[in-house]
């Protein structure tokens, strides 16, 4: 891992003890707030499957961390390690915090900016990343949107299903074109205000579109992170599998990934929601 160490990484690694130690003691605070007996039961119904899926979440979770890494590592010096830890950074504050679920995006650029990425290239990697990760969930959806109909199972569900997924293939080409013909640049033109304020944060002019098309140039390390993140959509298969198993059920590989990748489009289509709390 080749990380150098500044005052201001210093404070980044301050701040993840205090975060950490504060995660805890609110975990601790809401199983004393409620029945903690019934919270001992449930742990102890699954029993070590719970290792086992957290060993797989931590797996999945470097695995995407690798494919943002990937995207990156070609234009810098910074090996896997940063990507990986600031891709649970970017996790934490998508799922556990009050932001919509692309407030950790956002600051994911601006800390990968403190192991010295230009602000535009940590800017131009998020956004290719999060094109290439929905590029690889669709194609996950579309998988296990397969397996649904062939199994003659859906109903009138299958209708709704084909229709989200038109969408998100339009959704997905839009997102596609807009990095590869010039959009961003267009926004970086427009809004001078915001410009001003982005080369003050970030210390340089971000030129989101140059640096798009720098990561694009690389086809290599464009289908490397696809193929990654496929790898990471389907390993959590394994999660479902395991907490269905534990819970009684004798689900098929086939029924765990109908379930995880239908159940995953649908939290990720309540994006805004903070944390898809209740979806």
């Amino acid at each position: 891992m080749n990380i150098r160490y500044t005052r201001k990484n210093g404070s980044i690694a301050i701040g993840a003890v205090v975060a950490t130690s504060c995660g805890l003691v609110a975990a601790i605070a809401l199983v004393v707030a409620n029945d903690p007996t019934l919270v001992l039961d449930a742990v102890a119904r699954v029993g070590w499957g719970i290792a086992a899926i957290v060993a797989i979440r931590v797996v999945i979770m470097g695995l995407t961390g690798v494919a943002w890494g990937r995207l990156v590592r070609p234009l810098t010096q910074q090996g896997f390690g940063v990507f990986v830890f600031l891709r649970w950074v970017r996790e934490a504050i998508n799922v556990l915090l009050p932001v919509a679920s692309f407030g950790g995006d956002l600051i994911g650029t601006r800390l990968l900016t403190f192991w010295g990425v230009a602000g535009g290239l940590a800017g131009a990697s998020i956004l290719v990343d999060l094109l290439i990760q929905a590029f690889a969930q669709f194609l996950f959806t579309v998988a296990g949107f397969g397996l649904l109909v062939a199994g003659g199972r859906g109903g009138t569900m299958v209708q709704w299903l084909a229709t989200g997924l038109l969408i998100a293939a339009a959704a997905l080409g839009g997102f596609y074109v807009a990095q590869r013909f010039g959009l961003f640049d267009l926004i970086e033109r427009g809004m001078l205000v915001v410009a001003r304020w982005l080369k003050a944060s970030f210390g340089s002019e971000l030129r989101l579109h140059h640096n798009l098309q720098r990561i694009h140039a690389n086809r290599t390390a464009m289908l490397g992170s696809i193929f990654v993140h496929l790898a990471a959509w389907f390993l959590g298969v394994a999660e479902i599998w395991i907490a269905l198993a534990c819970m009684g059920a004798e689900p098929t590989f086939a029924q765990a990934l109908v379930l995880e990748s239908l159940g995953q489009a649908i939290r990720d289509a309540a994006f805004p929601v903070p944390g898809a709390l209740g979806v």
